[in-house]
């Protein structure tokens, strides 16, 4: 997990695994409906440093791989390996916290191997691998944050799917999936509405928020629009964890 170094662009993409990353995507919307949450924001602040700094430095990459900002890229993945090293030394916390050895052992290997998939997506200034590689990072990261998370307040793992989703929907924009991103948007509208039910303490302009982001992207499916969802969502979120 060294920093990256520029590298020579890489001519053939392993297409079978970009292919697969894309067809994947309706059913992981599927599988993290009931999952536990997925991000490290979905924890309090119990969650170790290294695993927050992971969180936020793979949605950077995601962010600057979904705009081909490479140089952005480089800068994200960079912190992403920083904090990757750390966190892979978290494993008495881990297990402490009520986590297994060999999931602790699975998610190292697993997130080692995800960063060094991410270096060879930069390297080849592929947008939607890079995309694909930054969110598994993020997956992991929420994984690591999982025994940590478990005491948190029982609605922010819903918030998290929301944000999951949301994601996704980005994601999808990113490898023009239009069936990939009518069933993400699926799965957080009927989420969302019984989301909404347990929100009756929030501020009325904060749910709102997500109404009319919600209803933008059903209009026009833009990032913008989509970035605009995911924003509102995470600020209901932060509310609630401070």
């Amino acid at each position: 997990m060294k920093p990256i170094a520029p590298a020579a662009p890489v001519r053939e993409l392993p297409r079978r695994r970009a292919l697969a990353a894309a067809a994947a995507l309706p059913l992981l919307a599927s599988i993290v409906m009931t999952a536990a949450p997925r991000s490290a924001r979905a924890a309090t602040s119990a969650v170790p440093r290294p695993v927050i700094e992971l969180d936020r430095a793979a949605m950077a990459l995601f962010d600057a791989a979904e705009a081909g900002q490479w140089a952005a890229a480089r800068q994200a993945l960079d912190r992403a390996n920083a904090a990757a090293d750390a966190a892979v030394r978290l494993e008495s916390q881990f297990t402490g916290a009520g986590g297994t050895l060999s999931h602790f052992y699975q998610l190292r290997n697993d997130l080692d191997g995800d960063l060094v998939e991410a270096r060879t997506a930069l390297a080849a200034q592929d947008r939607r691998w890079l995309a694909s590689a930054a969110d598994r990072i993020v997956r992991r990261a929420g994984e690591l944050s999982q025994p940590f998370a478990q005491r948190a307040d029982t609605l922010l793992p819903r918030l998290e799917t929301l944000m999951y989703l949301a994601r996704r929907m980005r994601s999808a924009l990113v490898w023009q999936d239009p069936d990939g991103f009518r069933r993400a948007h699926e799965d957080f509208d009927r989420l969302w509405q019984a989301v909404k039910r347990d929100l009756s303490n929030e501020p009325p302009e904060r749910v709102r928020a997500v109404d009319d982001a919600l209803l933008g992207t059903s209009l026009s499916k833009s990032t913008a629009d989509v970035r605009r969802l995911y924003a509102a969502i995470q600020a209901l979120h932060a509310a609630r964890t401070g």
